[in-house]
């Protein structure tokens, strides 16, 4: 009876933990829509404290080497690419309007000025 009495309140504390961190300027809340969202989540959990602790350490004497975490850093940044082109060519074969999220661009969208000098270039090769 111990035990049925402990669950709700354990329950409940991890509840209110969860809605107290949702509260935080450096919390962001994701919605887990898909089976794989979990693995994402620890993922991304793992990779923000260690990107974190790598710059912390840049440029010390027992760091990780300048030159190495630069590699790390730019391996970082094209895993994010990736997955934010991933997020549109799976929009597009579906048909749906890609919106990236913000300080993300629509890496298949086809930008006006492009347009306009190609169209340019047909123009003057009639």
């Amino acid at each position: 009876m111990a035990k049925e009495q402990r669950r709700p309140n354990i329950r409940q504390e991890r509840m209110e933990r969860r809605v107290e961190m949702a509260k935080r300027d450096d919390v962001e809340v994701v919605p887990k829509r898909a089976a794989e969202t979990n693995d994402f989540i620890r993922l991304l959990t793992s990779n923000d404290f260690i990107i974190n602790r790598l710059r912390q350490q840049l440029g010390r004497r027992n760091g990780v080497p300048v030159e190495q975490a630069v590699q790390f850093l730019e391996r970082n940044e094209t895993l994010r690419q990736e997955m934010n082109t991933l997020n549109a060519e799976i929009c597009a074969s579906m048909g749906m309007d890609y919106r990236p999220p913000r300080g993300f661009e629509n890496p298949l969208k086809v930008k006006p000025e492009l347009e306009m000098v190609e169209d340019r270039k047909k123009i003057k090769a009639k």
